[in-house]
């Protein structure tokens, strides 16, 4: 029986981005602050603006990061489930013996799927072409030896 939680790859933490954030904001004041005493005010509202944009796309970046899909195989199906935070928002069951798995790469981009009949699920479309490969070979694997 194979059990597996996938989660996006992240590479920085929260408290990063609230360090580069308060850099970032200490920076600004200190720009605008030598603008508004040389007559430039107006740059300091778009350098103040540009920061509320940057601030906005982070807190977007946490919010979309809180997504995973949960794999589970054992003799008779194979169930996919895909969370957005702690909701299932879809699920899909296959027959073990019936599905095959199919993974694409071309260029930079590439696909995870299962397949049986009719119905076909994309797995893990939020990793990178090397971490699908790796997930694809370890799916197989576990498939061909509830096959035998």
């Amino acid at each position: 029986m194979m059990k597996e939680k996938i989660t996006p790859y992240q590479s920085s933490s929260k408290l990063v981005f609230i360090i580069l954030g308060i850099i970032l904001m200490f920076w600004s004041v200190l720009f605008s602050l030598f603008l508004i005493a040389q007559g430039a005010w107006p740059v300091s509202i778009f350098l103040g603006a540009e920061y509320l944009v940057i601030v906005f796309l982070i807190r977007i970046y946490f919010k979309e990061k809180d997504i995973n899909d949960q794999i589970s195989i054992d003799e008779k199906e194979i169930s996919i489930k895909k969370f957005k935070g702690d909701k299932l928002f879809y699920s899909s069951k296959f027959n073990t013996y019936w599905s095959k798995v199919f993974f694409t790469k071309q260029k930079n981009k590439s696909k995870l799927s299962i397949r049986e009949s009719d119905k076909e699920t994309e797995v893990a479309s939020f990793l990178h072409a090397e971490l699908k490969e790796s997930l694809y070979n370890r799916i197989t694997n576990q498939i061909i030896l509830f096959r035998k």
